[in-house]
């Protein structure tokens, strides 16, 4: 045997040797795919056949919606609910305005009415060196009383 000989023995051998696990490889490989496509396709042909059974099904229904007129009767329900709630958003939007601003004002004069007996329970018992004042009317009554509320 010569060299030349020699040489293409050991790279056969190194062929056969790197080429042989790298194809049973690759036959696993493709062998797993296949089972795997065919999984699949099964899996989208009974998909397949439910999304048609399901348009099929719609389709019948709304056919029937359309021939007895309960169509139009359902899409006129679905329009005044719609318009109801827009509706009854507008209304909650105007009383939580109202609710802010009466809120406030009842806590005001809850305080006002429960300090009331407090400053009258002082003014009407005035001391023997204390004579009682004397007031002009109604209107310095309001001053006073407003004079009080600026004051807390």
């Amino acid at each position: 045997m010569d060299g030349i000989q020699l040489a293409f023995l050991v790279l056969a051998a190194f062929v056969i040797g790197a080429l042989f696990p790298l194809l049973i490889q690759l036959y696993s490989v493709l062998h797993t795919l296949r089972h795997v496509l065919e999984k699949t396709a099964k899996d989208i042909e009974a998909g397949t056949k439910t999304v048609h059974q399901v348009a099929d099904r719609v389709d019948r229904m709304t056919a029937d919606l359309e021939k007895g007129g309960k169509l139009q009767a359902m899409v006129a329900g679905v329009a005044a609910m719609s318009d109801m709630v827009l509706q009854l958003r507008d209304t909650l939007k105007i009383a939580s305005a109202v609710g802010a601003a009466v809120v406030p004002a009842v806590g005001a004069a809850v305080r006002a009415w429960r300090s009331e007996p407090e400053a009258q329970a002082g003014d009407s018992a005035p001391g023997p060196a204390d004579p009682a004042p004397v007031r002009g009317g109604a209107r310095e009554d309001a001053e006073e009383s407003s004079r009080k509320e600026v004051a807390r």
